[in-house]
């Protein structure tokens, strides 16, 4: 009888567990479920977009791999022992909300939402900060009160959806959502406990109002940064797919919010702005791990040399003083010495070469070649503003390189976009330009030269 105890009970506790759907069990659980499924109803890999589930008994069903964009599944039964594995349905969170449409109040923060049917769903109260939305239906959705704070919500269906109380800071909508027929008093535009910046400040939103005033943030997709690395990882994402073809991909500048900024990054009007968000949040996760990687290679590399002078009898000290940290070369038997600071808070500045924006700088002074409605003195003077910049920008130390990068990144797009002749795209990388120039205050020559630069371009 003992010995049946010690064998069940423990077998007992983890059923226990695995119906609670915890976490810790989660290969178990999926294993019991895909072994459960054999036999039922088999959706693996199909394509059920908008389909209805609604009140279905879905028991051992198979949905694993499966497209499921805005498939309802409102009043489903028994969905929770489905084989849903590489699905949104397998967080149990996600499932329990599409099967019920009762969120409110709750939090979804982080949730893959993507392609989710919420549509009437209660939702009032409830937080979708850094949830991804993008494709969901919302309509007719109760999202007062709501928290939308760096919600993605490209290609969302928010018709007739209620808004009114929601902080929708740093949101990220595009122009194929309608902000026509929402029904909306008032938003706030910044987070916090509770949230700030009421729009309007009193009052309430007159009719077609709200629209008005938020569609042109629909023009631009929003990206949110947390860092210097993660800003330069977008950048260099960018720059990838304009030299792949995409030329009309602008970044167009960003805004600080606290402790996070928004690039606004504009593409050409007929793209598919979902695919396209999605693409260049791979680019950027890769140059991520990239950048990563070759900081850590120099960290590496810094190790290795310093051991190498410790067997020389090079006190290690006198790497660490107070003057920088110092690396030695070593040239055939003679050691050239060198000072570079690189601190834990400034890893982009240890990554991005000084030398190579000057490059790419004195490039672009030496080839700016005809400009639309640009006299030839007007084309001298820009040439002498962009070489001077190169200049000042050797005053900037490392760890402002990826602001000097920025500028860098900007002018080279504000002279394409004056090259192409297309004054809308010119307006906006020159207001880029002269946003990303703010960084360096601290250089009046660089603000200065910047302020001219945006002049000879009309502005």
């Amino acid at each position: 009888m003992v010995a049946g105890a010690i064998f069940f009970l423990p077998a007992f506790f983890i059923a226990w567990r695995i119906r609670k759907e915890d976490p810790l069990f989660a290969g178990l659980r999926q294993f019991g479920l895909q072994f459960g499924s054999l036999g039922g109803t088999d959706f693996r890999g199909a394509n059920l977009t908008e389909a209805r589930f609604r009140g279905t008994h879905l028991k051992r069903a198979r949905f694993s791999v499966s497209e499921l964009k805005r498939a309802n599944f409102r009043d489903a039964k028994h969905l929770e022992f489905a084989y849903a594995k590489g699905t949104s349905l397998e967080n149990p969170r996600v499932r329990r909300l599409l099967v019920s449409g009762e969120g409110a109040g709750k939090s979804y923060a982080g949730l893959n939402l993507k392609g989710a049917f919420l549509a009437e769903a209660r939702l009032g109260g409830a937080d979708f900060t850094e949830a991804d939305l993008s494709g969901a239906d919302l309509t007719h959705a109760d999202l007062r009160d709501a928290r939308l704070v760096k919600t993605q919500l490209i290609g969302v269906r928010l018709t007739h959806a209620r808004l009114t109380g929601a902080c929708i800071a740093a949101w990220n909508i595009d122009k194929s959502v309608d902000l026509q027929e929402i029904d909306c008093d008032y938003v706030f535009l910044e987070s916090g406990d509770p949230p700030k910046f009421r729009q309007p400040p009193s009052g309430a939103f007159e009719l077609g109002e709200f629209s008005k005033l938020f569609q042109e943030m629909t023009e631009t997709m929003n990206f949110i940064v947390h860092s210097r690395l993660e800003l330069a990882a977008l950048l260099q994402a960018v720059r990838k797919r304009r030299e792949e073809g995409a030329e009309e991909l602008q970044v167009q500048g960003w805004e600080q919010k606290g402790d996070f900024a928004v690039v606004h990054v504009a593409a050409p009007p007929d793209a598919e702005r979902e695919r396209v968000y999605e693409e260049l949040q791979r680019e950027k996760e890769v140059a991520i791990k990239l950048l990563e990687a070759e900081y850590k290679a120099r960290l590496l590399g810094k190790d290795e040399q310093i051991h190498s002078l410790e067997k020389r009898g090079v006190r290690l000290e006198n790497l660490l003083s107070d003057k920088g940290n110092t690396y030695i070369e070593t040239v055939e038997d003679n050691a050239v010495t060198h000072t570079q600071t690189i601190t834990g808070s400034t890893i982009i500045g240890a990554i991005l070469n000084q030398g190579d924006i000057q490059g790419r700088l004195t490039n672009l002074a030496k080839n700016i070649g005809a400009l639309p409605a640009a006299d030839t003195e007007a084309k001298a003077k820009l040439e002498a503003l962009v070489a001077g910049l190169a200049e000042e920008f050797k005053k900037v130390p490392q760890e402002q390189a990826g602001d000097a990068e920025a500028v860098t990144n900007m002018l080279e797009m504000t002279v394409a976009n004056a090259k192409k002749g297309n004054p809308s795209l010119l307006k906006g990388t020159i207001e880029g330009l002269k946003h990303s120039a703010r960084s360096l205050d601290g250089y009046p020559a660089v603000i200065e030269a910047v302020t001219e630069i945006a002049k000879l371009f009309g502005e």
